[in-house]
């Protein structure tokens, strides 16, 4: 029994177009303007901001359960509320931040009662690890990004 990774797609509209070159101002701009170009940018600043107020507020705790090991691993039930899932026909819907899509981490494993899930999500000071179980008979099948949200649907 051993954790192995589920590559997580995008959708075609979700690729965020990367700017030529001839696009770019570059050296022929001033501070001022980049400034506020890069500021404008940043969509999500405002959830980075209270992302970090709360995160300070807590104190982690090492633990078993921190490491994802077999003790940790919820039931189906459990672990959906405990990262804030929603349940759709047949799979999963999680709602991330957009800035941290390249960094998570879901990974599956066959256990005796079926199958099981790990989601590692690099946030909070060293980040959240939830496992859990997966309905009886369902197995993963695919895990893509739907703009700031991971599906993750069930083969039955």
């Amino acid at each position: 029994m051993e954790w192995t990774r589920v590559s997580i797609g995008e959708r075609e509209g979700d690729v965020p177009q990367i700017p030529t070159l001839s696009e770019s101002s570059g050296l022929d701009t001033d501070a001022l303007s980049s400034h506020q170009r890069f500021m404008s940018s940043i969509d999500h600043m405002a959830e980075v901001i209270d992302n970090h107020e709360k995160s300070t507020k807590r104190v982690l705790l090492p633990g078993v359960e921190a490491l994802g090991g077999f003790d940790s691993i919820r039931s189906f039930q459990d672990g959906v509320s405990a990262i804030g899932a929603e349940s759709i026909g047949n799979g999963l819907e999680i709602l991330l931040s957009k800035s941290i899509m390249g960094e998570v981490l879901l990974q599956k494993m066959a256990v005796e009662s079926g199958q099981a899930i790990r989601l590692v999500v690099p946030e909070k000071f060293g980040g959240n690890v939830e496992s859990f179980m997966l309905p009886i008979g369902a197995t993963v099948d695919e895990a893509f990004w739907d703009g700031n949200r991971l599906k993750i649907t069930f083969n039955y």
